[in-house]
């Protein structure tokens, strides 16, 4: 009876934290505006590594997908997991609440929500890589 408790409380520790970052919880998005499409913003030298960024697109639908599918990842996290290649897209969400935001997704899997243009709070987000 105390093993079969012992593993119960182990379980719950270690999937809790699995499901308390199972998606964007910090705000409710409503709906996505796609404003750039791929554009270059690393150091020249890391382009090779991210051919024909100009020619890549991603829809509005695929972009609240991303988001959808991603969870958002504290500072101490967020630099250790996320793949930034340099080419991002752009553009606008609109919350439940009716609040506009800007984003921005890298197609490494990399993504910012600007919260505060006053302080620059941003919300980390990591989720799956952008397909070609």
């Amino acid at each position: 009876m105390v093993n079969r408790l012992i593993h119960t409380v182990v379980a719950i520790m270690v999937i809790s934290p699995q499901i308390a970052t199972a998606k964007v919880k910090t705000i409710d998005i409503k709906s996505v505006s796609m404003e750039t499409k791929g554009i270059f913003e690393g150091d020249e030298k890391d382009k090779a590594y991210t051919p024909n960024c100009d020619t890549r697109e991603l829809t509005n639908g695929k972009a609240l997908k991303w988001f959808g599918k991603s969870h958002e990842e504290p500072g101490y996290g967020f630099n250790e997991k996320a793949t930034v290649t340099g080419c991002v897209f752009k553009g606008h969400l609109t919350t439940a609440d009716g609040r506009t935001l800007e984003w921005k997704l890298d197609v490494g899997g990399t993504g910012y929500i600007l919260l505060s243009g006053t302080d620059n709070k941003v919300l980390q987000l990591i989720g799956p890589e952008i397909p070609r």
